[in-house]
């Protein structure tokens, strides 16, 4: 697996964990499983686009 692919999907690994459980039981509020499975595919997404933006940084640099 690519270096940029691996820290995208941590940083979106994380922020998924985050967003998702961390905040809402915070806050008080119900984690349920449709609230984790959009959050799992928007921080995968978000993941995988914050890899590829941190690649296209270090190139240009």
């Amino acid at each position: 697996m690519k270096k940029w692919v691996k820290s995208g999907l941590v940083w979106g690994g994380t922020m998924f964990l985050v967003m998702t459980f961390l905040f809402p039981w915070y806050d008080g509020k119900a984690i349920t499983v449709k609230s984790s499975l959009i959050g799992f595919v928007i921080w995968g997404i978000g993941g995988i686009l914050f890899g590829l933006a941190m690649k296209k940084r270090v190139e240009k640099e």
